[in-house]
């Protein structure tokens, strides 16, 4: 149904094209500007990260050991003497995904 008269293009496809190039000039111009937006909001609200900062200068502090003699050594963590058994009260299994 394309009707080229002498290698032009018809008024549809034109307008067809020309609606294709508006729609990119337009979504590009708003990833631009959703870019210069975020950069002029970066600048212009520095405070949010300095509040974060701040937050954890004003934590109170914990009062420093003094290094005494009379410590006591740290006695590492020893692993249980049997491993945890389920519980006998489950009802005859675990989760049952996708039941009804």
């Amino acid at each position: 149904m394309d009707e080229r008269q002498g290698g032009r293009l018809s008024a549809r496809e034109a307008a067809l094209a020309r609606a294709g190039r508006v729609k990119r000039w337009v979504a590009g111009g708003a990833v631009a500007l959703t870019g210069i937006f975020s950069a002029v909001a970066a600048h212009a609200l520095p405070a949010s990260h300095s509040s974060k900062q701040k937050a954890v200068q004003a934590a109170p502090v914990a009062p420093a050991i003094e290094d005494g003699g009379d410590q006591q050594q740290a006695t590492p963590i020893a692993p249980p003497e049997q491993a945890p058994q389920p519980s006998a009260g489950a009802g005859g299994g675990g989760a049952v995904s996708g039941g009804s």
